[in-house]
């Protein structure tokens, strides 16, 4: 198996037994406001101090961050706004954490008015909270209006079914990669199965020579599936259906029946009388289920979050559903040093998500004005690039907050695993990484003489990484 970043002997151990708990599990519960100890949560992030998914905090201050880029292929990355996530976790701290996209490649088309397709997946973008997070746009993109044909995307998003069958993604996420990818990503519900492949919304599967995981699983109209197909696999004469060759189909399943599982998503099909309801292709009985708010009701097109148990036919028998629709609670949330402030605008970035404080009530800093490096916390709204505050509240630093650093990084001591970090101002501090610290745009050949950002945790006067980033 084959193991790439700076960390590899933590990424094969996560490869090792990460991907049968993905594989084989991707369910359960724990705390994080449920009442619950341990188990999966899936979602997505709407906030970082710890990182924030669909409301709920996890400690991810001990783990390293993965994605699968190709099949066995864990590579080490990082957790941003409006990506898809699943976190297994115990008592509030993740001890796990894995970025889930659901489609990587090039876009076919757009589709006015909001939306396109890549793939042959019919992508939506969303700008309205009501029905679940707004969409946001990162590699250089402003907006839908920004995206071009061929583009090389990554789309973060989850299944929405329609009552005729079909389904579309609804975007949480949309990136613009700076090249091509080496293999294809497509997440979609299952059509017409045979000997050979399968459908997948536009998209021909052929599937004769993948692993299918979890092994011993047979493919079958209607499952959710990720699939993972060599780029140069993708063909398709003009005016006739693409199809790709899939090297791996993973099936994916929630647990064990009795499993406790959290789960987020846009609900469809919805069936008062029968108190039923669809949730990105998994079925859901809440006649048990208390709704939360009390005066929140349940329809088409609400995004909702849940938790409940696993039954043997795969749906999901719900104890709790809240809805999700930026009225009763804050759409994004942030906590840490204000990066980059510019006072005439007052615009700047937190955990690298940008901020628009322009109309925001301001609490709690010195001189009542904020400032560089100040410490905040705030709750917004989401923009599509970023947050839109609406309360933002100065403080020290809490002595567990994940803070951050930035300055000219020093020769990395390799023995010590540390470098010195000079600031613009102020005292140099030691930082020490680890074998969760990613390294982005800068490795530890490049290091000496970087202006570099460093987030990490102060103990004992020294900063421990969880991320180096170049200062661009």
């Amino acid at each position: 198996m084959k193991v790439r970043g700076i960390v590899g002997w933590l990424a094969a151990w996560w490869a090792a037994i990460g991907l049968a708990v993905v594989a084989g599990c991707g369910g359960g519960v724990g705390s994080g406001g449920t009442g619950m100890s341990a188990g999966v949560a899936q979602g997505t992030v709407n906030g970082f101090g710890s990182v924030i998914v669909d409301g709920e905090r996890f400690d991810d201050s001990q783990v390293a961050t993965f994605t699968e880029t190709e099949p066995g292929v864990q590579t080490q990355t990082t957790a941003r706004l409006g990506e898809r996530v699943e976190v297994e976790y115990e008592g509030g701290a993740a001890m796990r954490l894995n970025v889930d996209a659901a489609l990587v490649g090039g876009v076919d088309a757009m589709n006015a008015p909001g939306g396109f397709t890549i793939l042959g997946q019919v992508v939506g973008v969303n700008a309205d909270a009501r029905r679940g997070p707004v969409t946001q746009f990162g590699g250089g993109y402003t907006g839908l209006a920004s995206l071009q044909p061929a583009d090389a995307v990554e789309v973060h998003g989850f299944v929405v079914r329609g009552t005729d069958g079909s389904y579309t993604i609804q975007a949480t996420r949309v990136e613009r990669l700076a090249a091509a990818p080496r293999y294809l990503r497509l997440t979609g519900l299952v059509g017409v199965v045979d000997g050979a492949g399968f459908q997948l919304g536009a998209m021909r599967v052929e599937a004769r020579t993948a692993a299918v995981l979890p092994a011993g699983r047979s493919l079958a109209e209607g499952q959710r599936v990720s699939v993972l197909a060599p780029a140069d696999s993708l063909a398709g004469a003009p005016g006739a259906a693409p199809h790709v060759r899939a090297a791996q189909v993973r099936i994916r399943v929630l647990g064990e029946p009795g499993a406790e599982v959290q789960l987020s998503g846009v609900v469809a099909r919805f069936d008062a009388p029968g108190r039923r309801f669809d949730l990105g292709g998994t079925a859901v009985d809440y006649a048990g289920a208390a709704v939360r708010p009390d005066a929140a009701a349940l329809a088409d097109g609400r995004y909702v979050q849940l938790s409940g148990t696993l039954q043997p036919d795969g749906s999901v028998l719900a104890a709790t559903v809240r809805v999700r629709d930026g009225s009763g609670e804050a759409e994004a949330e942030l906590k840490g040093n204000v990066d980059g402030y510019d006072p005439l605008t007052l615009r700047f970035s937190v955990r690298g998500v940008a901020v628009d404080a322009s109309g925001a009530e301001v609490g709690g800093c010195p001189g009542g004005t904020l400032a560089e490096g100040l410490f905040v916390e705030l709750e917004g709204a989401l923009g599509p690039t970023g947050v839109i505050a609406k309360k933002v509240e100065c403080e020290d630093e809490p002595g567990d907050a994940t803070v951050e650093r930035k300055g000219t990084a020093g020769a990395a001591d390799l023995a010590a695993s540390s470098f010195v970090l000079t600031p613009g101002s102020g005292e140099p501090v030691t930082v020490r990484w680890s074998d969760i610290t990613y390294f982005e745009k800068v490795d530890l050949a490049t290091l000496a003489g970087q202006r570099v950002k460093v987030e990490g945790r102060l103990v004992d006067g020294v900063l421990v990484a969880k991320k180096v980033e170049r200062d661009d």
